[in-house]
């Protein structure tokens, strides 16, 4: 049903009601029918869309790099963890050999101490001299022996005690005692020493290092 305001006041009333409007929302009004209120609601929800969706993007798009830094992290640790066991691993061996390796070098600096002394006991024996025992009256690292022997007479005894001395591996020589004896109708003359070992010097010993130097 159609209804049509004939009473002439109506459009009066309307006219007044519009006079009292801001004349920018009469404008806005009359014009192409569009609510202003509307449009600035409308405007103001797609920006705060817009705002929101950019953060979270910039949010996502951090919240994967540090997911990435993360995960990086996290092998960093394994791999630095494999590598201080190694390491430990390593350094554990590397004393192992030291220790083995400075044993070894004990031993052998030892080695050639009898053999040098018995060496230069028996280069230093003059002619008509000889030796009945040789025993250890000391024990390394101040190795003595004693010495007993035999000499046509004290000349011999003299010479040997002398050539002993000039040796460089010798240190120290004492006469314990000299005695005459009678063998098979010939004189001769028993003798007993006190001879000591002696490290040479450097200039007459060549070395080799087990290990190269650094290791």
């Amino acid at each position: 049903m159609i209804e049509v305001n004939l009473h002439p006041e109506g459009s009066k009333r309307r006219r007044r009601r519009l006079a009292g409007m801001p004349s920018w929302l009469k404008s806005a009004g009359s014009g192409d029918g569009r609510d202003p209120w509307l449009i600035a609601a409308v405007a103001t929800t797609a920006l705060v869309l817009l705002v929101v969706g950019w953060l979270w993007m910039s949010q996502r798009g951090e919240r994967g790099e540090l997911d990435d830094r993360l995960v990086e992290a996290v092998e960093d640790s394994t791999r630095l963890t494999d590598l201080r066991a190694l390491s430990d691993s390593l350094i554990a061996r590397e004393t192992q050999i030291r220790e083995r390796l400075d044993l070894l070098q004990g031993l052998d600096d030892g080695r050639f101490v009898w053999p040098h002394l018995l060496d230069e006991v028996s280069r230093a024996l003059p002619d008509y001299a000889w030796l009945t025992s040789i025993r250890q009256a000391s024990a390394p690292p101040d190795l003595q022996v004693q010495l007993d022997g035999m000499a046509a007479n004290p000349l011999a005894i003299t010479a040997y005690v002398r050539r002993l001395q000039e040796s460089p591996y010798v240190g120290d020589v004492r006469i314990l005692g000299s005695q005459e004896q009678n063998l098979g109708g010939f004189s001769a003359h028993s003798f007993k020493l006190i001879v000591g070992y002696a490290e040479p010097p450097d200039s007459m010993v060549t070395a080799v290092p087990v290990a190269p130097e650094g290791t």
